[in-house]
């Protein structure tokens, strides 16, 4: 459903994947115009239409020579920088580039041994990192479909998170069961640093900084925000406020935003040069993956809720994208 913070006003709402589950994936295109989404063991993902909600295609399932693209369920999606590209990770191992404005595929990727869980473009769209149950991390070439690097064993569980470093093109950062994110030198293949954390490790749009969680002593959930240094891995700022496991972060577009989202059923919004806590909005819900404005393609397994931005199609304002019970929703708000 689509509505507005303020007013409470109904604008859209649509049963997205009826029948599968409160285990959804969605992404949203780079220019805000399309949500892309997916049910639960569902091989056939759905382009909407941001503004209104109207279903803009319906995913194919087969690629050039006819041949079946999923043959189990989707568990990860994400846009490229440019929008032209929607890569899909699923159950079946494979890794599959669609063109997203026709729907067709263009490469299918295959060498992992387990379902993949996690995919992350670079920022120049070239590249695309892949990551799941088998532990490995495998880097693809976006044009080709060919395989540039692999990582084996880069974490000694399954990696669930990928992202690439804004600045550049080789530095990436994973995350594993282990409560660590490592970062890694992807031409070179090696790992560069260990950054305690849980759950995920977000880079800044300079590259500077990482927002990570940091779990508490005698606790099952971590709700400190922690700013790591990402040259030296120094500690520079601790932000404290959730009541319950933080799941998902992003900076705004200039830096000078961290939105944070929890199981709490609140989303923050922090000043990351001083710490400070700037706005809570309150959900019913838990909420599960947060992103700004063009980042809205970050964090987007196991969603039900986006949170937090300033979107530069919709105007200068807080978006709420996301999956609860299968309705898909968006909400938007005043600044």
């Amino acid at each position: 459903m689509f509505v507005d913070e303020t007013t409470g006003e109904l604008k859209w709402e649509v049963m997205a994947h009826r029948g599968q589950g409160q285990d959804a994936t969605a992404a949203m295109s780079p220019d805000g115009s399309l949500v892309a989404s997916v049910g639960r063991n569902h091989r056939h993902w759905k382009l909407w239409d941001a503004a209104s909600g109207v279903l803009h295609m319906a995913g194919a399932i087969h690629d050039r020579t006819g041949g079946m693209v999923h043959t189990k369920g989707v568990k990860v999606l994400v846009f490229s920088p440019c929008g032209q590209w929607l890569a899909t990770g699923g159950e079946d191992t494979a890794v599959i580039l669609w063109d997203a404005q026709t729907g067709k595929a263009a490469h299918r990727m295959t060498g992992h041994s387990r379902r993949v869980l996690a995919l992350s473009f670079s920022a120049d769209g070239a590249r695309l990192a892949s990551g799941g149950d088998d532990r490995e991390i495998r880097v693809w070439d976006v044009p080709s479909g060919a395989l540039l690097r692999m990582i084996p064993q880069a974490h000694e569980d399954v990696v669930y998170s990928l992202h690439f470093f804004p600045a550049n093109n080789r530095t990436l950062s994973s995350i594993g069961h282990s409560q660590n994110a490592y970062l890694w030198d992807v031409d070179a293949g090696q790992r560069i640093r260990v950054v305690p954390g849980q759950r995920f490790a977000v880079f800044s749009p300079d590259g500077r900084t990482i927002a990570t969680v940091a779990s508490e002593v005698g606790a099952d959930f971590a709700s400190h925000v922690l700013l790591i240094n990402a040259e030296t891995g120094d500690l520079l700022t601790t932000m404290l406020g959730h009541t319950g496991t933080i799941l998902s972060a992003s900076f705004s577009i200039d830096g000078s935003k961290l939105a944070s989202c929890s199981c709490d059923r609140t989303c923050k919004v922090w000043d990351p040069s001083t710490g400070a806590l700037l706005r809570t909005i309150e959900f019913n819900d838990g909420v599960y993956s947060v992103a700004w404005g063009r980042d809205w393609v970050r964090d987007t397994q196991r969603v039900e809720a986006f949170a937090m931005g300033h979107h530069p199609r919709l105007g200068a304002g807080s978006q709420v994208l996301g999956l609860d019970e299968e309705v898909l929703r968006m909400l938007v708000g005043k600044k």
